[in-house]
């Protein structure tokens, strides 16, 4: 699966190389280290705003057209359907396209079936704060769970006759069963799932 961020990597590399520069004399022209460059140009993040606007600049193209491709700008809303609150449960609104909390833009190579809730507290702090808001798909609902693409990550999981939460999911100790563990509470050993959905965007307050 392509990182969130893959489209716009390559437009960064792209214009990284018509500039002949490396990654470590790009980096320095944009006042950040060598890794955060690598990390932009295979997708797994996007840069803070202010920079995308340097970089928009240095490719004389809008902020929108950089950041989202030609054409860019006119983009999807997703509705919030959702909070992560304490204990990282879901506390749910309704994940249907048009209803919600509110709405968001969805994020880039988002499909129909993009759902996005929103972090309340601090129960999975640091990782995420208050006001993030993650994405998940709501196709892999319907498959249960994918153990390629759960296992070791964090995931909205949809606990047997239980909560829906955000868990990083890992093997438990018996055929059908897992671990859910958390960032600053005791891991749920050896429970049953419904389903999981990995963690597929995360877009900061």
């Amino acid at each position: 699966m392509r990182e969130p961020f893959w489209d716009l990597g390559q437009r960064i590399k792209t214009l990284r190389k018509q500039q002949d520069l490396t990654q470590q004399e790009f980096a320095a022209r944009l006042g950040v280290t060598q890794p955060t460059v690598h990390r932009w140009e295979k997708g797994a993040f996007e840069p803070d705003p202010q920079t995308l606007k340097v970089l928009a600049e240095m490719a004389g193209v809008s902020v929108s057209e950089f950041r989202y491709g030609p054409g860019g700008g006119v983009r999807r809303m997703v509705a919030v359907a959702g909070y992560v609150g304490a204990g990282a449960e879901v506390f749910p609104i309704e994940d249907q396209a048009g209803s919600g909390i509110d709405e968001v833009e969805a994020p880039p190579g988002d499909s129909l079936a993009t759902v996005a809730v929103r972090v309340r507290g601090d129960s999975m702090y640091p990782v995420y704060s208050e006001g993030d808001i993650l994405f998940y798909s709501r196709d892999l609902q319907a498959h249960g769970i994918d153990m390629a693409s759960c296992l070791g990550r964090d995931c909205i999981v949809k606990v047997v006759n239980g909560p829906t939460l955000v868990k990083r999911v890992e093997m438990g100790g018996a055929r059908g069963q897992f671990t859910l563990m958390s960032y600053n509470a005791a891991p749920v050993v050896n429970t049953r799932l419904e389903w999981a959905s990995p963690v597929r965007w995360i877009k900061r307050r």
